[in-house]
């Protein structure tokens, strides 16, 4: 097994925050990492996942540094490898091939931090203090809370507050999901109000949703839709009874702990989210028509609104900044950026189980013409019609992008060149048979396709695979247009 030790192995709990393990294939950052960390705390090495892992089952790490890429299993195993043993121990992620995505996946399963490559040794010094004093923080929080005997009786309603507010907020803090976030919130109302269920709605300007969750048990759509119009004003502070009930508002409804849900006659109590004065949904809570929610019960969902407020802000706005990322304002597609990272991704696996897709570009024919005629807001409009025929004919699974003005990639995995040819073909054949309708006129128009298709056994780089569909797509323009041209490979 490739692990070596520098520090004192027997001494590694002697203290909260002094025993790390290092994890990355690069010999030369783990070395650069466990210089760095040296002299400050006990410091364990591996070079895998594997190695890891093993190391991990048999003593406790107060934090794990793990590259994301690693040989074999990635750096996420060894993240949910020390998060089963202690759900407290920090992990740093680090990585070189950061995305967005990634980041948050490291996020949702427990990581407490992230820094890129290269970083400074500063940088990093500074986010191993900070976590080695929030895995301090926790433990000795934990501590306090399990010697609650110590406390006076009539304090000890409070104690057991602060112990649910802080177990609720550590676990908020280990996602970035809007479904954990609603989750975790729904099940923490349900058990302290001791509720039949509990909603929260989201009211913010490019979001309104209501999520629900019985405290035991299913809730059926048509028990829950009930309660809510009987209650409606009642219940909800900014989405209008009439839109709900149209189905424009999405419902989402979870699985409660194990148990049955009663579909009996409930009140509601309600509690207003705000943020910096505006006030962005509710948590509402609803319970059975004879039960009451107590003086302490009332004054903790009030602060647990006052916490959550806030984080579900937050996490809407992060998921609106991601989707902006990827998404081509216009069409309302992927754009470029992402688009290239998805071309990466579909060729990385294809390596990997030495498997085949297909690449398709497409380009309006005679674009400048229809500008040049009909105007920019017309050329506008035909690129959007051609994106929504080209996303209403492929696969769930297919990503279309917007690749430049009016060119257009589509990325077909686990597809064979025989089904990728009709698929292109049925494309094609449905931008030219039917032309644009707009307010005013009918406008014909045609686009032309390269397709190339990449086999895993004979790799090639992302850039030559481009240039070969894009030589196909030239061939087709040059012999008539309207008309899919397969690349030779």
């Amino acid at each position: 097994m490739r692990v070596g030790v520098s520090g004192k192995m027997g001494t590694a709990n002697a203290s909260v925050g002094r025993s790390i393990l290092v994890v990355d294939d690069d010999r030369a950052v783990r070395e650069f990492l466990v210089d760095a960390l040296r002299g400050r705390y006990a410091v364990t090495s591996a070079a895998s996942a594997e190695d890891a892992i093993e190391l991990i089952g048999k003593r406790d790490f107060d934090l794990v540094i793990t590259d994301l890429v690693l040989p074999g299993e990635t750096g996420l195993a060894v993240l949910a490898c020390a998060k089963s043993r202690d759900e407290f121990a920090e992990v740093l992620m680090i990585t070189g091939n950061a995305t967005l995505d990634s980041a948050t996946a490291a996020i949702n399963n427990g990581a407490g931090s992230y820094l890129l490559k290269p970083f400074a040794i500063p940088d990093l010094l500074c986010r191993v203090e900070k976590m080695m004093a929030m895995r301090a923080f926790h433990l000795r929080s934990l501590k306090l809370m399990k010697d609650s005997e110590l406390v006076a009786p009539d304090a000890l309603g409070h104690v057991d507050d602060l112990a649910s507010l802080y177990h609720f907020t550590r676990k908020l803090m280990l996602t970035l999901e809007i479904s954990e976030v609603m989750r975790i919130t729904l099940e923490e109302a349900n058990a302290k109000a001791d509720a039949k269920f509990c909603t929260i709605e989201v009211c913010l300007p490019d979001y309104k949703e209501i999520h629900s969750m019985p405290q035991t048990g299913e809730a059926g759509k048509a028990d829950l839709d009930a309660a809510f119009a009987e209650n409606w004003s009642g219940a909800f502070v900014g989405i209008p009874k009439e839109r709900f009930q149209s189905g424009a508002v999405p419902h989402y409804i979870y699985k409660g702990r194990q148990g049955e849900f009663g579909a009996a006659a409930c009140k509601c109590l309600n509690f207003p989210l705000i943020v910096t004065g505006k006030t962005i949904g509710s948590l509402t809570v609803w319970s059975a028509a004879n039960a009451d929610i107590d003086e302490r019960r009332n004054r903790y969902l009030h602060i647990l609104t006052s916490f959550i407020s806030p984080v579900i802000e937050h996490v809407y706005l992060d998921q609106q900044v991601r989707s902006q990322a990827k998404t081509d304002g216009l069409t309302g597609i992927a754009n470029h950026r992402y688009f290239y990272e998805s071309l990466e991704r579909e060729i990385a696996r294809a390596n990997r189980k030495k498997s085949a897709f297909a690449l398709l570009l497409a380009d309006i024919d005679d674009f400048k013409a229809i500008n040049d005629t009909y105007g920019h807001q017309v050329g506008d409009a035909v690129i959007v019609d051609l994106a929504k025929r080209v996303t209403e004919n492929v696969r769930s699974g297919d990503v279309v992008a917007r690749y430049g003005g009016e060119e257009f990639g589509v990325i077909l995995p686990e597809s064979d060149l025989s089904g990728a040819i009709a698929l292109s073909n049925r494309v094609c054949e449905s931008i030219s048979k039917t032309p644009y309708a707009g307010a005013k006129r009918k406008i014909p128009y045609t686009a032309s396709f390269g397709l190339a298709h990449y086999d895993g056994n004979k790799p090639i780089t992302k850039d030559d695979l481009i240039l070969l569909a894009d030589q196909a797509l030239y061939k087709s323009k040059k012999e008539g247009k309207n008309r899919v041209t397969v690349a030779d490979i």
